[in-house]
């Protein structure tokens, strides 16, 4: 044979051995490639059970007095007296200005004798009636001007007690603008009176949040100059401000040395309604495609679910949210390469019971969160 003829077969018969060896190599190669396909990613999880959260409302406020009231005068007249000063505490009942009596005194010595002469009357008509020497119209007659002489004297006794203008309550003289030899009309102010033990603290709360929270509730204020005074709600409106849509919210507060005056801003923190949520790291809270607040949650079979969640509050611990089974595994690493209904492999960080285990958990190991 032809030694070129001998060199062509022999490069041939390689050639086939080659091709054929590619048919019993395919199913090694295509299992490996299986294998690799088929490494489950390596999660950690823990556990987070469900909790009793009181949310904490930080509303902006400002103190007010208690009670505010313009002392007017009811008579008109000559201011002779005004007792306190702007500024001085005043007791209930303390007179804040006196009127000039002129000649009221006189006036209410002639009611008292009126009354007198109209009881005598009255009662010596009755005896004349007993007697049958008086008529029912003289009688009648004779009650009337008694009756009249009663409301004389009682009106001139309210005119002389209205003179001294007085105090309706405990508390501070804000303005007195009225001086000594000042004439006064009925109507006209005479001092302005503020109380301020307890303290008054007003806010506005939103229609959101309004729900959230009670009367008698816990409240703290705490001043732009760092000190806090505590409380409890006293009002919550009713009706909402037409321009603003919020509700006015009020808290009482203890000020006996009235060391905290109206008027001064700070915020205002409440203590909401108890609710149940759970207490979860910050960075396991994640965004969905829809801008939604969801977290990576798995089962015992190793699979993941994205949980939707909202968030209620927040601490140094983390955040607060709802929206979760009462004991769920969170995923704390990995979170963000795993998706879906995927199939994981799972660590605990925490066992995930008493008496039984993840088919796919390790020996647990340091949390983290990516």
């Amino acid at each position: 044979m032809n030694s070129n003829v001998r060199v062509s077969l022999i490069i041939a018969l390689a050639i086939g051995l080659w091709l054929v060896s590619g048919f019993f190599d395919s199913p090694a190669t295509e299992n490996n490639s299986s294998k690799v396909e088929s490494k489950l990613t390596n999660v950690q999880a823990d556990w987070f059970e469900i909790q009793s959260y009181e949310p904490q409302l930080v509303l902006r406020a400002r103190t007010e007095a208690n009670r505010s009231v313009d002392v007017k005068a009811q008579m008109a007249g000559r201011i002779v007296a005004v007792p306190v000063a702007e500024g001085a505490l005043v007791q209930a009942g303390a007179i804040l200005c006196d009127i000039d009596q002129e000649d009221r005194k006189l006036r209410l010595q002639h009611a008292r004798a009126g009354l007198k002469q109209a009881t005598i009357e009255y009662q010596g008509a009755r005896k004349l009636e007993q007697g049958g020497y008086q008529s029912e119209l003289a009688i009648a007659k004779a009650k009337t001007r008694l009756e009249s002489a009663r409301v004389a004297l009682e009106r001139s006794t309210l005119d002389l007690d209205n003179l001294s203008i007085k105090a309706p309550f405990a508390g501070v003289v804000e303005r007195r603008p009225v001086e000594v030899g000042d004439f006064v009309q009925p109507g006209q102010l005479c001092a302005q009176v503020v109380e301020l033990n307890p303290l008054k603290v007003s806010a506005e709360i939103t229609e959101q949040e309004i729900g959230k929270i009670s009367l008698t509730r816990g409240a703290q204020l705490t001043l732009v100059n760092g000190e806090t005074l505590s409380g409890n709600i006293s009002y919550l409106s009713r009706q909402a401000n037409p321009v603003t849509r919020s509700f006015r919210i009020e808290a009482t507060i203890a000020n006996p040395q009235l060391r905290f005056l109206a008027g001064m801003s700070g915020s205002l923190q409440i203590a909401a309604e108890p609710m149940a949520a759970h207490l979860i790291p910050s960075s396991l809270v994640l965004l969905d495609d829809a801008g939604r607040l969801v977290v990576r949650a798995v089962d015992d079979q190793g699979i993941i679910k994205t949980l939707s969640v909202a968030n209620v509050g927040e601490n140094s611990d983390g955040v607060w949210v709802t929206g979760l089974p009462d004991r769920v595994a969170l995923v704390t690493i990995g979170q963000n390469y795993v998706s879906e209904a995927e199939q994981v492999a799972v660590s605990y960080r925490t066992s995930p019971s008493l008496n039984s285990s993840s088919p796919n958990s390790s020996a647990p190991n340091s949390s983290g969160s990516q």
